[in-house]
């Protein structure tokens, strides 16, 4: 990029910074027609991302930061593509692309998105920042998709490495430009993203990063209250027992910055999980689901969205005793007939149909349920979402008497565990393998070996207490505490019972059937 080029666009930058500020305020406050002008009809929040390109490139460029913040990544690249086109240089163009081609907090990036978002760096370094901060920020995106050295033994491993080398640079950009939110925001991401990939059984859950992270994001919401990046980082990294009650607030707000967008819509829900508030989490993620079917319409990628909302929704329906409303959303998760491949999208067809039997305690249903339904899904390449079957079908034959169908599901269940560690994929590694210890368990109590039932539900029960949920889930299919305080309880030991259904209710708070026993015991 030449001098001149360089002096006319900043010249040029100072007013449309103003004119895009202007556009996606007064779309919040107004109209969702003026929010993203004549792109669609969806409100986003507030972004005012100064890059220097042209007016046209900065607008898409603003659209595709918002969408981006809301982890609407394939909704967001079209609008970096836009930018690129309209202005061939502007290097933050290809930084965007690039942003689009990894999702941090929610798994390993695909040799696809890897690929993709490598030429988007080149691209950007072809071109050259005009800017320091520009040059920083390609930086700090060229840190995710720089090979890890040395390379790292698995999938999960190179994903580690890249999310922490991506938030030393991220903290550099934020570090060097304090004013700049943006940065911030995806410094808290970053926080949260390596966060999520240290869970083991021997790390204690102090929360250091996310409450640091946190701390951050609610500094800069006085000056940018709608800023779709700080409401919704802020909630991840506030998804957790201890911490979600200082996003209530948040959790409040955030979805009404993006009335039509489906993450947005259903992000808070993920707080309101933590606090037990059911009919918020229902109202929230029916409006999600119709809006990411409304969304699937022009874009496919939408449906991993719809599927993610049905699961909440199945749980929050449980809890609420509304079996009918249940009932609909097991129909809607069997009945995906298209749905973009991904663990977390997996996940989301599997565990509704799961805890549709499991927390009704229909048993001999649980048993029979149809494993890898419906077949849309590449259940082989999900192991973890896959184990749900059998962890259903093997609580459901334990608990009517069939203990060898149970034998049979334990087993596929420790399928899934061996194959999740071949991957290196640690964490859903031992939260399967929890699910089929409870499986054995179980069958260890029908049989009569009750001190080794005890034992083993006990241990399994640890195992997955010392993991916190996923982002992918808004909890555990049937906790394996409540199992073990039903052991106890039937066992007449109502002091150990109590103390198990109050810790699981630590964990999940208000929860139906912990509840329900807890009152028996």
């Amino acid at each position: 990029m030449n001098v001149r080029r360089i002096d006319h666009v900043r010249a040029e930058v100072a007013i449309m910074w103003y004119r895009t500020l202007l556009t996606l305020t007064v779309g919040f406050f107004l109209s969702p027609e003026l929010a993203l002008a004549q792109h669609d009809h969806h409100q986003l929040g507030e972004v005012d991302f100064p890059i220097s390109c042209s007016q046209e490139a900065q607008e898409e460029f603003n659209l595709g930061v918002a969408q981006l913040h809301h982890m609407m990544y394939e909704q967001a690249r079209p609008h970096f593509e836009a930018a690129a086109e309209t202005d061939p240089e502007c290097a933050m163009a290809h930084w965007g692309i690039a942003m689009t081609s990894f999702q941090p907090l929610w798994h390993p990036t695909p040799e696809e998105g890897l690929e993709r978002g490598r030429a988007a760096v080149e691209a950007a370094r072809d071109i050259g920042a005009p800017t320091e901060r520009e040059a920083a920020h390609i930086a700090a995106v060229e840190a995710f998709f720089t090979d890890p050295e040395p390379p790292a033994p698995d999938r999960p491993g190179d994903h580690e490495a890249r999310v922490e080398a991506w938030l030393e640079a991220q903290r550099e950009v934020h570090e060097g430009y304090p004013d700049d939110v943006d940065a911030a925001a995806f410094y808290a991401l970053a926080e949260v993203s390596y966060a999520m990939t240290q869970f083991s059984p021997e790390e204690e859950h102090d929360y250091a990063r996310q409450r640091r992270a946190g701390a951050l994001l609610e500094r800069y919401l006085d000056d940018h209250p709608n800023h779709p990046g700080l409401h919704h980082y802020l909630l991840h990294n506030y998804d957790s027992p201890e911490l979600a009650h200082k996003a209530e607030e948040v959790a409040g707000r955030y979805n009404q910055l993006a009335p039509e967008t489906p993450h947005a819509l259903h992000m808070p829900s993920h707080i309101f999980v933590r606090l037990g508030e059911w009919e918020q989490v229902a109202e929230l993620d029916e409006r999600a689901a119709e809006a990411a079917l409304r969304h699937a319409e022009d874009d496919p990628h939408a449906m991993g969205h719809y599927v993610h909302s049905l699961d909440y929704m199945m749980y929050a329906y449980l809890q609420m005793g509304e079996e009918e409303k249940a009932r609909e959303t097991l129909e809607r998760a069997r009945g995906i007939r298209d749905i973009t491949q991904g663990p977390a999208y997996a996940y989301g067809v599997a565990a509704p149909q799961a805890r549709y039997y499991l927390e009704q305690q229909r048993w001999e249903e649980a048993a029979r349920l149809e494993p890898r339904t419906p077949d849309v899904v590449d259940w082989e390449a999900y192991p973890a979402a896959d184990a749900l079957f059998h962890y259903a079908r093997g609580l459901g034959a334990a608990r009517t008497g069939d203990l060898a169908q149970a034998e049979a599901e334990r087993e596929r269940i420790g399928d899934a565990v061996r194959a999740l560690r071949d991957d290196g994929d640690d964490y859903w590694a031992y939260m399967t393998e929890a699910l089929g210890q409870a499986v054995e368990a179980w069958a260890l109590y029908e049989r009569g070996e009750t001190e080794q039932a005890l034992t083993l539900m006990g241990e399994a029960a640890d195992l997955e207490d010392s993991m916190d949920k996923h982002p992918t889930s808004p909890g555990e299919v049937l906790p394996v505490r409540e199992l073990y305080g039903e052991l106890l309880l039937r066992e007449g030991r109502e002091r150990e019972a109590r103390e198990a259904f109050e810790a699981s209710l630590e964990r999940t708070p208000n929860r139906r059937n912990a509840l329900s026993h807890l009152e028996r015991a």
